[in-house]
């Protein structure tokens, strides 16, 4: 298994361009999804929503606000991940989680204490970080069964969030994800070495 995690990873890269004749089949997404829906979040309050946009007309819309990047329309798939902005302790999300996960009132009292008191700004910017532990598991995930993906942060976030129509008081969109078969090979994968970037302390 550690192989296969190191194949990968090694396999995982930006794909800038996606094979349009090469679908992906729905057991492929609904895996990925799983991925991120497995994966571990602040309090384990999940805060994100997956948007899988398939209308044509809306990746060529948002495509136009993304640099126009090739990879948003040529990919099989494309993933928004959204955050949820309503997380406070006495938000109905927050609630439902609550009672969902039999949170005792100690726990729900941590949270409140911790969280409520940060401001808006801040807790957007806590919520909105979850989302890329999702999506880091998911490109994974792709990466393990042959998919490429590409994170994209490059858009304007408040034209795509207009385009896709989602209610702004309830959700961001930090980040897209492509994903599908690249047309290109891979180019050569540039890191630094274990020895300079850790340090043991």
């Amino acid at each position: 298994m550690r192989n296969d995690f190191d194949k990968a990873m090694h396999f995982r890269h930006a794909c800038k361009l996606f094979d349009t004749t090469k679908p992906m089949s729905n057991e492929d997404l609904t895996f990925i999804l799983e991925a991120g829906r497995l994966s571990p979040s602040s309090f384990g309050m999940e805060q994100w929503q997956f948007f899988v946009i398939r209308d044509t007309a809306m990746r060529e819309a948002i495509k136009a606000v993304a640099w126009n990047q090739p990879q948003i329309t040529t990919a099989s798939e494309l993933i928004a991940i959204g955050y949820k902005k309503k997380v406070r302790s006495t938000d109905t999300y927050i609630q439902n989680q609550f009672d969902h996960f039999h949170f005792p009132e100690p726990l729900r009292q941590l949270y409140a204490n911790w969280i409520d008191p940060y401001s808006d700004e801040k807790l957007d910017c806590w919520s909105s970080r979850q989302v890329y532990i999702a999506a880091a598991n998911m490109m994974t995930a792709g990466a393990s069964i042959g998919i490429d993906s590409c994170p994209i942060e490059g858009f304007d976030r408040d034209a795509v969030e207009k385009i896709m129509g989602i209610d702004t008081e309830t959700y961001g969109i930090p980040v897209l994800i492509p994903f599908g078969y690249r047309v290109k090979e891979q180019p050569q994968l540039h890191r630094s070495e274990l020895s300079d970037i850790v340090t043991y302390i």
